[in-house]
């Protein structure tokens, strides 16, 4: 006998363990019901042991695809309810539990395609095969995360700095995420490439230790507009202390609201000039903020 209990003692987290349970409170989820998808939830992990297993001999690759038989099938009924949990119970009375399997299926290959295509396609490419990726060190563990099916960070942000232990994609908010995520690499890339690429490639970008070339470009960008008032990326350290005697304030430890609001207006009007559509703008608009107080920080240590 398969237990409701046993499923919500498995994971909590999991949509189909709420809907059995809400079920068996208000009277609409019968013990035959559950026995039944226990049957449906055996068949299906079966087949797919038989598919993707690599070791039938391996106890926690076989209990990896039973899990994924919960997790996809959780994700299809949440979909297919939008997280109405009378709905689910209405829905999972109405059909076989192979109906949202195939639902979440479909949703988790279309977020592990939006990855890999982004680990691609997110790269700056010279004449000369040179590659500059778009995402940094934490962002490129994000996106190699996702078709393990698991998930790195709990919000999406502007630029990952740091990420999480990883956990399995559970519910319809964790797929959220991790294409909104997604979604702002891609962005920075359309900036990005938009950009002169001769002049971006005729400079040498010496590594950080976070890989974060991206943010690079965009400082050596931020540099030599506001002092040479040009399009261009050499930066040296003299060029980067005269920026900085310009744009921050050390007294207040901030840089200065009129060089910001410059440097912001700058990229606004280019984005504009590029046609570039408005949920990329006001992103780019964001990631600049976000080199801007990257540096602010860096210069607050040196005070400190």
């Amino acid at each position: 006998m398969f237990e409701i209990d046993t499923l919500a003692y498995y994971d909590s987290r999991l949509f189909l363990a709420q809907t059995l349970s809400h079920g068996h409170d208000i009277g609409e989820i019968v013990h035959e019901k559950v026995d039944s998808i226990h049957q449906e939830i055996a068949a299906l992990s079966h087949k797919l042991i038989t598919i993707k297993a690599e070791d039938f001999s391996s106890r926690s690759e076989l209990r990896k695809h039973i899990q994924d038989t919960f997790l996809l099938s959780s994700l299809g009924l949440e979909y297919g309810s939008q997280g109405d949990l009378d709905k689910a119970v209405r829905l999972l009375n109405r059909n076989e539990i192979i109906r949202f399997f195939q639902i979440g299926n479909t949703l988790i290959d279309k977020l592990v395609k939006h990855s890999q295509d982004t680990l691609k396609q997110a790269v700056l490419v010279s004449p000369e095969t040179l590659k500059i990726p778009v995402y940094n060190e934490w962002e490129r563990e994000f996106i190699e995360a996702i078709p393990k099916h698991k998930l790195v960070i709990n919000t999406p942000q502007v630029v990952l700095y740091q990420i999480s232990p990883p956990r399995p994609i559970t519910r319809l908010i964790d797929l959220t995420v991790a294409t909104q995520q997604l979604d702002h690499i891609n962005y920075r890339s359309s900036y990005l490439h938009s950009l002169p690429t001769a002049k971006l490639f005729a400079v040498e970008y010496p590594p950080n230790t976070d890989g974060d070339t991206a943010r690079e470009i965009t400082t050596a960008l931020m540099v030599n507009l506001l002092l040479y008032r040009e399009i261009d990326f050499h930066l040296d350290p003299a060029d980067l202390d005269n920026f900085r005697d310009i744009v921050y304030d050390a007294e207040r430890g901030e840089i200065q609201k009129a060089s910001r609001e410059r440097l912001l207006g700058w990229v606004g009007h280019y984005l504009d000039l590029a046609d570039k559509p408005d949920n990329v703008k006001k992103y780019v608009v964001a990631y600049w903020r976000e080199c801007l107080r990257f540096l602010e920080n860096e210069w607050q240590g040196e005070q400190a």
